[in-house]
């Protein structure tokens, strides 16, 4: 990812959201340790105690928690906060930081994804837009503008992606070129995620960043996606086999959905995860600690899998799975090299 974002003359900002780990995110930053998207608080103080700056706390402003977004930006040399209402803007404002810091303010701008955000063919956006650069610029500075492509997570192929990458870039790049046309300076342009920077498009070398997540990971949604192959999914989850029950030709794992998650269950062909290297077995069924196998033409050999082998799922969602679990088990040629310990919580 960084190789593409480097050949189209752009800054990679990853999301750190999957895999929630320093390690993971010194990788995704190159050692850098600049520059990072978050989605949690509890994200913000875990990074910025291991040495990140430059975070992005992409996430509409949660009113109740105002005095610890403060206790960030003066901590950091860049906290900052995402903004879709001028509510938000109102917040900031009766909450000025100490002299010499501002709040570093990204307008988050909805193109089609109809999550947060503000339309930005809305004249409230360019109105927002305004008020946060240049209402009081002593105390709140507007750092950029920020989509993200998650419609791209309904397409069926790769050029479906593309044209949704494509259409979300020239929305924002309109939007900042009417900004700079009515004299409100907006030095960043952002768009993300994992399917659409997986296929970049010309459009967004005229960006400023890039802000993927899952990429870091991978999962079966993105190979069905078309954003990798499947030997470059990098998440599994073990699990051992428990019982045999040949009157339901059904095998039953050690794994529910307190470990996978149930995201993917009606969307995928085979289900919330595939069983690695064994395409003829799928999980049919997820209770809280049991997961239920069967083969796909009903004729299920016990003895290829006795009590205590061990099956490979790979997750359909790496970020609902991902969140399931307390380490990660990082392995090179069969061995466990290091463990990874996720930030949890809010």
């Amino acid at each position: 990812m960084r190789e593409r974002c480097r050949a189209l003359g752009l800054r990679l900002r990853p999301h750190v959201k999957t895999h929630k780990t320093l390690e993971g995110a010194v990788l995704a930053t190159g050692g850098t340790r600049r520059g990072i998207v978050v989605s949690t608080l509890a994200e913000a103080r875990f990074f910025a105690a291991g040495g990140f700056d430059d975070i992005l706390y992409a996430y509409p402003l949660p009113a109740g928690r105002l005095e610890e977004c403060a206790a960030l930006a003066q901590r950091l040399r860049a906290f900052q906060l995402l903004l879709d209402a001028p509510q938000a803007l109102a917040l900031l404002r009766r909450r000025p930081l100490p002299a010499g810091k501002r709040w570093l303010v990204w307008l988050k701008l909805d193109c089609g994804n109809g999550r947060a955000g503000v339309r930005p063919t809305d004249p409230a956006a360019m109105s927002l837009a305004r008020a946060i650069a240049q209402d009081a610029p002593e105390e709140v500075t507007l750092v950029g503008v920020y989509a993200h492509c998650g419609d791209t997570y309904g397409c069926r192929d790769v050029p479906a992606i593309q044209a949704i990458a494509r259409a979300t870039a020239i929305a924002v790049l309109d939007f900042v070129t009417a900004l700079r046309q009515a004299g409100v300076p907006c030095p960043q342009a952002s768009i993300g995620s994992t399917p659409s920077c997986s296929h970049p498009v010309p459009e967004m070398a005229q960006l400023t960043e890039l802000h993927p997540g899952n990429y870091l990971f991978y999962d079966l949604q993105q190979t069905q996606l078309g954003s990798c192959r499947p030997e470059e999914v990098a998440i599994r989850v073990l699990t051992r086999v428990i019982g045999h029950y040949p009157h339901r030709k059904q095998l039953l794992v050690d794994c529910g959905w307190a470990a996978l998650s149930l995201h993917g269950r009606d969307q995928a062909p085979v289900g919330c995860a595939a069983i690695e290297g064994h395409p003829q077995l799928r999980l049919v069924g997820l209770t809280q600690e049991h997961g239920q196998v069967e083969a796909i033409d009903g004729r299920l050999d016990f003895e290829r899998f006795p009590l205590g082998s061990i099956l490979a799922l790979i997750p359909f969602h790496a970020c609902a799975t991902a969140a399931m679990h307390p380490v990660y088990y990082v392995h090179a040629e069969g061995k466990v090299v290091e463990l990874w310990h996720p930030v949890r919580g809010w």
